[in-house]
């Protein structure tokens, strides 16, 4: 067992390392650090150099020319604006960044953090303040009249220079352009597409995966608790099983907690039933196949992006912000995704892995299709019912209603038609205009008739009733009656 739990030990070491990288990547200081590194490593390289063509390049056009005064002019003027604008940018950056925290989402300053044209312009500037700086200590004048100038170093310091003016302008139209709505909303979007890659195709199949039924058994588990709390950002199964698997014998092990989950320090992090107990080692192992941080991460959850998407939208339709063209658009990004789910299938929750001829059954914490529905859409529209946003709601529906026609699995469907539903029921008696709500049952009926020709679900002509009914009580709700009763005249 304890060769087993070595085994875990590699399998489990990459996805950690994976996950270390991944935020010492994003993190603001590691970009401009690389520069400054590279920024030293050239002065190195420039000043030995000068050291070795001494003498050789003097009345070179391109070469800065002058003695060690006029050197020593060029690099202290060069050296002291580069702190200074980085000082006085950086501050004014910090600003926008908050303001537009405060107008979208706390949980996108992130995403400003991680952005590498903000993190490139400040290793730049940086980086030419520390390449002036050593430069400046190689010019000197010697007591008997001599001088050495490093002619090469201080031309690429004014080069370097020169280049931070054009950043400086960069800099500002990039940071003007990210923290835009639309910006913002496709970064998510884009995380988001990113981080399902590693979700498999519909009808394909991989190895060790099982539907396989999980029964719990009567007798008591063995209980692993976490030992510190934070956000689950990545899960190693293969690690898993590496460390629970007993030759020839069955292990159920189950893990309340998935990807995206928030875990307290001593909450149950796994329950394992094994036939002879857990062998040293295969605690540790198990801790460290569960990799936590201090925030969600797109590595394994890409339901964080929807989640940072419905923030952007909750504020939008806000009383303070008051904006529900942003609302909708990231519905339109909500769209974006749950039609490119369409085409792949979430994890099981039951994970059947064979090990050494026996058998390890992972029940995981997976978040299903109706969970990642009821994210995208529950609290938009509470929110909507609330503040009476009708083009929301009614922009809610319509990505419903076209969310179904990529995903055509039967439950999937189900889980989109009760989001619809759930419009169409509460429309007439929160809704202050009845021609709204009028308008809300319509759109609800004519989803309820494209799923209902396609014979997949089959409560859905319960709800048509109930919307026909709830329209007809309406002043004005006629047409929405008679697109109900059309669909359900229809083929069931």
């Amino acid at each position: 067992m304890a060769r087993m739990a070595l085994g875990g030990g590699r399998r489990a070491l990459p996805g950690r390392l994976g996950s270390v990288w991944e935020g010492v990547n994003s993190t603001f200081w590691f970009l401009p650090g690389s520069i400054l590194t590279g920024a030293v490593l050239l002065c190195v390289g420039t000043l030995w150099l000068d050291r070795r063509l001494h003498g050789e390049l003097s009345g070179l056009p391109l070469l800065l020319s002058g003695g060690p005064d006029a050197a020593r002019t060029i690099l202290s003027t060069v050296a002291g604006s580069m702190i200074t604008v980085v000082a006085t940018v950086f501050s004014l950056t910090i600003v926008a960044l908050q303001l537009a925290s405060a107008r979208y989402s706390p949980r996108l300053l992130r995403n400003f953090t991680e952005n590498r044209g903000i993190q490139f312009v400040l290793g730049a500037y940086i980086g030419t303040f520390a390449y002036a700086l050593l430069t400046l200590r190689a010019v000197r004048r010697s007591s008997d009249g001599g001088a050495y100038v490093p002619h090469i170093s201080a031309s690429v310091a004014a080069v370097l220079a020169f280049g931070c003016v054009g950043l400086l302008v960069y800099l500002i139209h990039h940071v003007a352009s990210v923290i835009q709505a639309s910006s913002i909303l496709q970064e998510a979007h884009r995380r988001t597409i990113q981080s399902m890659c590693h979700l498999r195709d519909l009808g394909t199949s991989r190895r060790g995966t099982s539907a396989a039924a999980w029964e719990e058994p009567q007798e008591d588990p063995f209980v692993i608790r976490a030992s510190r709390s934070g956000y689950v950002q990545h899960v190693n199964l293969e690690a898993m099983a590496d460390a629970l698997s007993v030759p020839g014998g069955r292990v159920l092990a189950e893990l309340p907690f998935g990807p995206g989950s928030f875990v307290s320090a001593g909450m149950p992090l796994a329950r394992v039933w094994a036939p002879r107990g857990l062998e040293e080692g295969s605690v540790e192992e198990l801790h460290l196949a569960f990799y936590f941080g201090r925030e969600r991460s797109f590595r394994q959850d890409f339901a964080f992006g929807i989640r940072q998407l419905v923030d952007v939208g909750l504020r939008g339709i806000s009383p303070a912000v008051n904006d529900p063209t942003t609302t909708m658009q990231a519905l339109d990004r909500i769209e974006a995704i749950l039609v490119a789910l369409g085409s792949k299938e979430l994890p099981e929750p039951v994970r059947l892995m064979e090990r050494d001829g026996g058998s390890v059954l992972l029940k995981v914490g997976f978040y299903g299709f109706d969970d990642v529905v009821g994210l995208a859409f529950d609290e938009l529209r509470r929110s909507c019912f609330a503040g009476e946003q009708v083009s929301v709601l009614e922009r809610l529906v319509e990505v419903a209603r076209r969310t179904m026609e990529a995903n055509g699995l039967p439950q999937r469907r189900r889980a989109l038609w009760r989001e619809v539903y759930a419009v169409a029921r509460v429309a007439p008696g929160s809704l202050s205009d009845p021609a709204d709500a009028a308008g809300l049952l319509e759109r609800a009926a004519e989803a309820g008739g494209y799923l209902l020709q396609t014979g997949q679900v089959p409560e859905v002509r319960c709800g048509l009733e109930e919307i026909s009914r709830l329209a007809g009580g309406l002043p004005g709700g006629q047409k929405a009656r008679r697109a109900a009763e059309a669909a359900l005249g229809g083929p069931s």
